[in-house]
């Protein structure tokens, strides 16, 4: 899955209920489906905080603390 700016290319917004014209692309590869999903800025920062309430980054592993952890038990 992967999005593109729209450049030189006028279409409307795929989200229902949306009048605005398209900024973005949204390209499903996903096997025997592909398809494109078109979708203004305002939609697309929608979704993305929408998303943000479910998916929440996890920060990497601590590398440093590991290290104690093997000299201690060492």
């Amino acid at each position: 899955m992967e999005v593109k700016k729209l450049e030189n290319t006028k279409s409307k917004c795929d989200i229902s209920g949306c009048v605005n014209m398209a900024n973005f692309s949204i390209n499903l590869k996903r096997g025997k489906f592909k398809g494109t999903t078109d979708i203004c800025s305002s939609c697309l920062n929608e979704l993305y905080s929408l998303c943000g309430r479910f998916v929440v980054p996890q920060s990497p592993p601590n590398m440093l603390r590991k290290k104690e952890n093997r000299n201690e038990i060492s």
